[in-house]
């Protein structure tokens, strides 16, 4: 199987390397060509504190409508972790110096900041006779730039020779603010690429579908102190706003805020209300599922919380430390008030399984060794968890519920010596109550029925920012390949095969294990009469993408067998063909062919 696995890898470096090193440099660049882009929030220079809240919505907007094919976009959550990391405060305007600095820690190529004046008329704010329907609105004016981190200047033109920095310009009423959002993003991506696949119409379509209000009730809450009463009022109103306009449906971002502000207020049973409004598509579900399992964790619901915190721990859904640990502990703790045998092993399995991930992740964090350790003891693996609770202890020789687990193993293992030292050292260091209620329960039940295993009640924000910028490059480079693999089959089917050889050596450079392009690779190879270099592509794309999405390459290695005269090798491709699909019209072609054994 490893020469196997060699021959193939060797196969795919062959076609790399026989690219002219011209090709290999662009192609290494095609890779890199996804740009991220940061924007901050606009700075308000008008005298109306009270429309600071549009400044953030600047930059909460128009990172969701850049979010684009070739574009990354640095999330609010990612922009915070970034202002932690440089310890600055995270209401602070930053000069364009600091902004730069900000979108280096950030890996952005990007900036968008701007700047905007709010002009309110006297009617609306001091003559309180007028009635509301006739009170002129306020008005806001501004302009935008971009920066190229790189460059260290302003995006722009040349103009009769000389660098033109581009300005947007922006003004409308304050109620129309984002249809503005929608034509600045249109403006800034046209900019930079003048063959959009979208209109003007649909971006701003797709920057209005929150009703105005709603929008600005979101916005205002966001701004609100975290434990400001005022903070769920608003959040309300947005949820609220938004389900009159459309029909009962939920304002994910506001649920997700709610669900937040009371989780962090320990009312629990509102948090799940909220947390679990939130649908598989919306931008915080996972998170909002973390956060609903571990409450439903905290207020007994052992069969919610597993049933919420399981699927997240999927290594493709949110692969974090802290769902894998939660995950795991509930599992455990299922497992330690099962009644049926058979049951309670497959859930204390899986939770060993799932708690053994988060080691392997995070092998220093006590947390997770505490529960590792607790799950091995119930498995009777009493040397393993002994060495994971040395590690909890050294890491804390004060943990006084890690000294008493440590003794009950040590006590199980037959180590009477070490059982008593751990024992005397729990003594120590719990109070004397609750030592005497877990000795008294270990005593009567020879179990750790009172004993809490451990949770992460905090996602760690970097950890999300990392692995959301992770599923955004492989997003973008997935486009970049699906857009690659489409111009290679025209470049095919146009009989232009060194072309399309040289888009598939840069394909796999990016993508050194991609299935359809070693099959274009084959079919061009036997196109040209090169049977060997044919049948080593044909090969390592089943060897990458074995069936059934590969029928093609079986069929396409039968043909070419049958035509080299080697009918064992070609009835062999022909049987896992109609393996594969019986009903496939070339696959029972060549079937036929290969028992008559006769040449196409």
């Amino acid at each position: 199987m490893i020469q196997k696995k060699l021959a193939v890898l060797l196969a795919a470096v062959a076609l790399v390397l026989a690219l002219p090193a011209g090709s290999r440099n662009a192609a290494a660049q095609t890779s890199q060509s996804a740009e991220i882009v940061l924007v901050l929030p606009f700075e308000n220079v008008s005298n109306h504190p009270e429309y600071n809240w549009i400044g953030e919505s600047f930059a909460d907007s128009l990172s969701a409508l850049l979010n684009k094919p070739g574009l990354i976009v640095v999330t609010s959550e990612e922009r915070a972790v970034a202002y932690q990391r440089l310890r600055l405060p995270l209401t602070v305007l930053p000069s364009r110096a600091t902004a730069i600095k900000i979108a280096r820690e950030l890996k952005a190529s990007m900036i968008v900041i701007g700047t905007y004046n709010v002009v309110v008329p006297p009617s609306t704010s001091d003559d309180k006779s007028t009635p509301p329907v006739d009170k002129p609105l306020a008005t806001i004016a501004g302009e935008a730039r971009v920066v190229r981190v790189n460059e260290g200047r302003m995006a722009g033109d040349i103009f009769d020779g000389a660098w033109a920095p581009r300005v947007y310009d922006f003004s409308d009423q304050v109620t129309n603010l984002q249809r503005l959002h929608g034509e600045l993003a249109y403006q800034i991506l046209f900019q930079r690429d003048k063959a959009l696949s979208f209109s003007r119409n649909q971006l701003i379509q797709e920057a209005t579908k929150v009703p105005p209000q709603a929008y600005e009730a979101l916005q205002k809450g966001l701004l609100s102190p975290e434990r400001d009463p005022t903070r769920a009022i608003y959040f309300k109103n947005a949820l609220l706003l938004f389900g009159k306009e459309n029909g009962g449906e939920v304002y994910p971002q506001a649920a997700f805020e709610l669900g937040r502000f009371y989780f962090n207020q320990a009312q629990l049973k509102e948090a799940i209300e909220y947390f679990t409004m939130l649908k598989r598509k919306d931008l915080h579900y996972g998170e909002a599922q973390f956060y609903a399992g571990l409450a439903y964790w905290k207020t007994g619901d052992i069969a919610n919380a597993l049933a919420t915190l399981i699927p997240l721990a999927d290594e493709k859904v949110m692969p974090l430390v802290g769902v894998y640990n939660n995950a795991g502990a509930v599992s455990v703790e299922a497992a330690r008030g099962e009644k049926k045998p058979a049951e309670q092993t497959r859930l204390l399995g899986q939770g060993i399984a799932l708690l053994k991930r988060a080691v392997d992740s995070s092998p220093d964090d006590t947390t997770v060794l505490f529960n590792y350790a607790y799950a091995l003891f119930l498995a009777e693996k009493y040397p393993e968890a002994a060495e994971k609770l040395e590690t909890v202890i050294a890491a804390n020789q004060r943990d006084g519920q890690a000294y008493f687990l440590l003794a009950k193993v040590q006590e199980r293992a037959s180590h009477a010596e070490a059982a008593n030292a751990a024992d005397n050292q729990a003594r120590k260091y719990m109070p004397q109550q609750s030592y005497a209620k877990w000795q008294t329960d270990w005593q009567k039940s020879q179990s750790l029925a009172t004993l809490a295993l451990r949770s992460r009640d905090v996602l760690n924000q970097i950890d999300i920012s990392d692995w959301n910028r992770t599923k955004a490059i492989e997003a973008t480079n997935a486009n970049n390949t699906q857009d690659a693999l489409n111009k290679i089959r025209d470049l095919y089917q146009q009989g232009r095969d060194d072309e399309a050889l040289a888009e598939i050596g840069k394909v796999l450079i990016v993508e050194p294990t991609n299935a359809e392009a070693f099959l274009l690779s084959g079919r061009i190879n036997q196109r040209r009469g090169d049977q060997e270099a044919a049948i080593a592509a044909l090969k390592t794309s089943i060897f990458w993408d074995p069936p059934p999405k590969m029928i093609d390459a079986h069929i396409l290695l039968g043909r070419i067998f049958l035509e080299r005269g080697d009918l064992g090798e070609a009835r062999k491709y022909a049987a896992s063909a109609i393996n594969i699909d019986p009903s496939n019209q070339e696959a029972m072609a060549l079937q036929r062919q290969v028992t008559m054994g006769r040449r196409p």
